[in-house]
């Protein structure tokens, strides 16, 4: 078993383009100490360090790790943000269920971040979510007012699913089995 010690020191490592897969392997490794290192992590002073700590969260977690995601919406980096808002929410990402109702976490950030990709990004992830009318309320009063085209372009694309009424289900399950590249364009086009 790794030490705590050795876990933060491997958390650090993150900021290291060239020792970011081998860090997040050994996280990984790590199972339940290297999601708590990882959740320590979204406290660091280093912004980078914050920001993948999030997206490793993306497809490790658990309600706790989670639940500190949540605080991290509101982090001063735009790009830790964005990793926040696309780890708590991605259900295609995640193995198990997720016990915290993002709807209003992802409406707060597409209608209030000052960062265009966070908002894209909360759009994006609202758009995926299973059909709520909450949703599609939401998006119909975005179109109203967003300036933005992409944003614009996938609140469109939300709407559309989310007044169909029918789940996106079986996108999400062929999306779980191609979550890294899902990851990839959905980060692309934000």
């Amino acid at each position: 078993m790794v030490l705590e010690t050795e876990l933060n020191q491997v958390v650090e490592r993150l900021v290291d383009k060239d020792a970011r897969v081998a860090a997040m392997k050994a996280l990984e490794r790590a199972g339940d100490a290297g999601i708590s290192a990882a959740t320590d992590g979204l406290s660091h002073p280093d912004w980078q360090v914050r920001r993948w700590s999030a997206a490793f969260l993306d497809h490790h977690s658990n309600a706790a790790a989670l639940q500190r995601l949540v605080l991290t919406l509101d982090d001063p980096k735009a790009k830790v943000r964005q990793w926040a808002v696309h780890s708590i929410a991605c259900e295609p990402c995640k193995t198990g269920e997720n016990p915290i109702d993002v709807t209003p976490l992802l409406i707060k950030r597409a209608k209030e971040d000052k960062a265009v990709r966070v908002r894209r990004t909360a759009v994006i992830q609202l758009a995926l979510r299973m059909p709520d009318r909450r949703i599609a309320r939401f998006l119909r009063g975005l179109l109203a007012t967003e300036s933005d085209e992409k944003t614009r372009r996938f609140a469109r694309w939300g709407l559309r699913i989310h007044e169909s009424g029918r789940p996106w289900r079986t996108g999400l399950q062929f999306l779980r089995r191609r979550s890294v590249i899902a990851t990839c364009i959905l980060h692309r086009a934000t």
